[in-house]
């Protein structure tokens, strides 16, 4: 639906179709992104070639045109730096958190999911630790 606005034939200006998809596009595009750190590499890369395509309708780029030129013209990362900034933001507002449930994921995500001796088996004593 917001392929009108930002299409090859759109009255917009290039700023204003770049505020646009940062507003609007990246937004769905990266939604949930602090938890894909667990995803495959190539699911990460289905939705940076989404974005190639995108920014490169906005621009009205011929198909011999790098992506990264692209990106570097206007001004955005790539998918996957921006998601690392989501995820660092996102990681380092969690361990000023009051809830010690919250706390508790920190310090799960810190040890890379490991237990403090291996072939441990636990129970849950919290609802959102792995087993």
């Amino acid at each position: 639906m917001i392929i009108p606005l930002i299409g090859r034939h759109s009255p917009l200006s290039l700023n204003n179709k770049v505020l646009l998809f940062k507003q609007i596009l990246r937004a769905i595009l990266t939604y949930s992104a602090p938890i894909w750190c667990i995803t495959g590499k190539t699911h990460r890369r289905k939705i940076q070639i989404l974005q190639d395509k995108i920014l490169r309708i906005m621009k009205n780029a011929p198909w011999f045109v790098r992506n990264d030129v692209i990106h570097k013209d206007l001004k955005i990362q790539m998918i996957e730096d921006h998601i690392k900034k989501i995820s660092r933001k996102f990681f380092s507002q969690l361990q000023d958190h009051k809830n010690p449930l919250i706390n508790g994921q920190v310090e799960f995500a810190h040890t890379n999911g490991k237990y403090s001796y291996p072939y441990s088996t636990t129970k849950w004593s919290l609802p959102l630790k792995p087993p």
